[in-house]
């Protein structure tokens, strides 16, 4: 009994280690996300929202009995990469579904919410409307593709029965509009099999599915390049994305020249070299380093 005892007491002790030394590091890495961070949002609320969400997530595995499954328990170099990347296209995770960091043996995945692509989606000038939604059984649903094609949806009130359709559609403020229906068979094929939601997301409203068939939508869309990085970023392990945010960093030119024609616009300065967040010591972290 007693060793049982010394082994929950160490497997503890670890967890609030890994989660101080990770508040440590967001500290560090609070500048970063600044500079990544589109104008007019704050890195601070960024990296407090981090922080809260890594405490979350270590509360919720520890209760479960599965600490592995702590955002914690990443690697420094998956989360910054997952972070880096929702703030550089301006989202905030854990916030109105807009992203998710979700933790999978030792790596952090940036899944963007549906909320999320809705917000970049209405970013563009040309947005107007945009709506996915679920097919019950009971529903009245027609459509028909083709020359002059039409999608009608008026749910059922009361037991709506089984899901058997998802669609996404979308206007313009030209008056063009698109839309697309998938089975539910079709949209587990595109999930990989998968139903459901990521991690210990609850999704009651098939979120998910529902933004799977968006993503078949907006193929057909016009959208920024926001809009794109976000569709690329998706369900990514933050090692590749912060390895592609490296790659990224070495093509950048030099302050001072001009992308387009290569002419140096003035002075270039010298800056001193910085290294990566992750060089910055995390073990001597304090019990609540950062609040």
């Amino acid at each position: 009994m007693g060793n049982i005892s010394n082994a929950v007491a160490e497997r503890d002790q670890r967890g609030r280690e890994q989660v101080a030394n990770l508040a440590t590091y967001i500290h560090a890495l609070t500048p970063e996300i600044q500079r990544a961070l589109p104008k007019g949002l704050d890195g601070d609320r960024v990296a407090r929202l981090a922080l809260t969400l890594v405490r979350k997530s270590h509360m919720e595995a520890m209760k479960a009995g599965k600490p592995g499954m702590s955002l914690a328990n990443c690697t420094v170099e998956s989360f910054a990469g997952a972070l880096l990347t929702a703030s550089s296209l301006g989202l905030e995770p854990g916030v109105g579904g807009e992203a998710y960091l979700v933790p999978y043996k030792g790596e952090c995945t940036l899944i963007v919410g549906y909320q999320g692509m809705a917000k970049l989606f209405y970013q563009h000038p040309m947005a107007k409307h945009l709506d996915a939604q679920a097919v019950h059984a009971n529903d009245k649903f027609d459509y028909e593709y083709g020359t002059a094609p039409y999608l009608r949806h008026k749910p059922a009130i009361g037991d709506r029965g089984d899901i058997i359709a998802y669609y996404a559609v979308a206007s313009l403020n030209s008056g063009a509009t698109a839309f697309v229906v998938l089975s539910p068979n079709e949209v587990k094929a595109l999930r990989g099999g998968k139903v459901g939601s990521s991690g210990n997301i609850p999704d009651p409203q098939h979120w998910m599915e529902r933004k799977t068939v968006l993503r078949q939508l907006v193929k057909m869309l016009p959208k920024s390049s926001t809009f794109a990085q976000a569709i690329d970023a998706d369900e990514r392990t933050g090692t590749e994305l912060r390895q592609q945010q490296r790659h990224a960093e070495l093509e950048a030119p030099p302050a001072g020249v001009d992308t387009q024609t290569g002419e140096v616009s003035g002075e270039l300065i010298d800056e001193p070299e910085q290294a990566f967040a992750e060089d910055v010591p995390v073990q001597d972290a304090p019990e609540e380093p950062w609040t």
